[in-house]
């Protein structure tokens, strides 16, 4: 697999993506038939949006509405380690390169909101620069999934490439600082903000320049809890990503902008006579409910183990849109909600809206990092396993792309688990199993690379 190294432009991210192609998806068997079916709809269905780099916007895959030709920042956001699984870091440096290049003075720094096959914005989302749609979390989930795949790939361009460090640095100061996002501010901020002049209330694109939540279906919001958790997880991203390239003067202002944010979550948004969390909080100084818990749970964005359990509850209490419901099953298994998740994840493929691309890449996601409970680190040179499998069954995921390399990951039962390491790194191994108990108990091994090694529960 070609990887960008040294690129100091967009443009040459463009150009050495064309000559680059994907590597083969992570394999999948399993004793369940069911999960086996599950996993190659999800592939086959995932592949069918990926193109070849021969359009003008370079590689990319659909993320976005179908149809539309185009990957929007929130999709993109939730779908890459789905993208990294079926062998796309490519695809994956390309567009999050796109996207981060796009920031901009005049557009208050944001980006696009989508950009198309023809490398410009989509045209039913942007106007020009003073009237667009987006989305405010954007930017810091965008963040969020940049470290990510760094985690997931060890890929340096994601930490040293002028392009990304640029679009994180002004996300983490311009863009918080313009939109009033601070944690001084948030709370008392304007409904609407950076607005065109004359402002009109009746076009879309000037109501919805700045739109407080992904949630776009409840009038008069100012600050989601989705929004807080996005600058809470983005800048937790930014400070990792700061500490370790040595820029210990902003590693210590995002880690204590992080802090600040979960402050908010947890002293304002909680309401403890319901048990549950608030989602919006309105113009007229009240708060209210809808959407917003799933995206917190997936993107880690809540500490407390009793909160946790209880936000859970609250969102299996409810129905979910696709959009939704495809991140299920990788945070209903990593909490240990094995049996929900696995029914989610085996009826995403025959639900309605099967065709939104983010529902088969958060299918692939959940079943190699949700019931196989992969996930790898390359800051730490580490590969978390765990499987959340039926005790009775048998699964291994074949040659998962990470790390500059591959690792092939067999668990039998509840028991024991087989690694594989062609990763070209010597790992930490921390292999996890869950008892009959439901406690769960961690073995730390040391593999090297081309090695195989064997973890057991006992």
């Amino acid at each position: 697999m070609k990887i960008f190294r040294s690129i100091l432009c967009a443009g040459a991210m463009a150009a050495a993506a064309a000559t680059a192609y994907a590597a083969a998806p992570a394999g999948f068997q399993s004793s369940d038939s069911t999960l086996e079916n599950t996993y190659k709809w999800a592939r086959d269905m995932a592949m069918s949006y990926v193109h070849d780099g021969s359009d003008p916007v370079g590689l990319w895959y659909e993320a976005a509405l179908p149809g539309r030709e185009s990957f929007c920042m929130r999709d993109v956001s939730h779908q890459t380690i789905g993208a990294c699984l079926l062998g796309l870091d490519a695809h994956n440096a390309n567009m999050l390169a796109r996207i981060a290049s796009n920031v901009s003075d005049s557009k208050d720094w944001c980006s696009y909101w989508e950009i198309e096959r023809l490398n410009r914005p989509t045209p039913c989302d942007y106007g020009n620069d003073k009237e667009f749609w987006y989305n405010l979390p954007a930017n810091f989930d965008v963040m969020r999934a940049c470290y990510g795949v760094y985690e997931w790939t060890g890929d340096n361009l994601y930490l040293s490439s002028p392009v990304f460090v640029n679009f994180y640095d002004r996300t983490a100061r311009d863009y918080a600082d313009r939109w009033a996002l601070t944690p001084d501010s948030l709370m008392q901020r304007r409904r609407f903000m950076n607005t065109p002049e004359p402002f009109d209330r009746k076009n879309g694109f000037h109501t919805c320049r700045g739109l407080p939540s992904y949630a776009e279906n409840f009038s008069g919001i100012t600050v989601a809890i989705d929004l807080v958790g996005a600058l809470k997880s983005g800048y937790q991203a930014y400070r990792n990503m700061c500490e370790l390239t040595g820029r210990r003067d902003e590693a210590e202002f995002a880690g204590r902008r992080a802090e600040a944010y979960d402050r908010i979550i947890e002293n304002e948004w909680w309401d403890a006579d319901n048990n549950r969390y608030n989602t919006y909080f309105t113009q007229d100084g009240e708060f209210h409910r809808g959407e917003g818990i799933p995206y917190l749970l997936l993107i880690r964005a809540l500490d407390r183990p009793d909160r946790v359990e209880a936000s859970v509850a609250d969102v299996m209490s409810r129905p979910w849109n696709v959009e939704n419901l495809s991140a299920f099953p990788v945070f209903l298994y990593r909490l240990g909600y094995d049996d929900v998740a696995y029914n989610i994840l085996t009826s995403l493929p025959k639900g309605e809206r099967n065709d939104y691309p983010e529902v088969s890449y958060g299918v692939i996601e959940g079943i190699f990092c949700g019931l196989m409970g992969i996930e790898p680190s390359a800051s730490r040179d580490e590969l978390a396993t765990c499987y959340h499998g039926a005790p009775d069954s048998e699964s291994v995921a074949t040659d998962v792309p990470m790390l500059g390399g591959m690792v092939t990951v067999k668990h039998n039962g509840r028991t024991s688990t087989t690694l594989t390491n062609r990763t070209g790194r010597k790992l930490t191994w921390q292999a996890s199993f869950i008892t009959s108990d439901g406690r769960k108990v961690t073995r730390t091994l040391s593999i090297a690379p081309g090695k195989t090694k064997t973890a057991k529960s006992k």
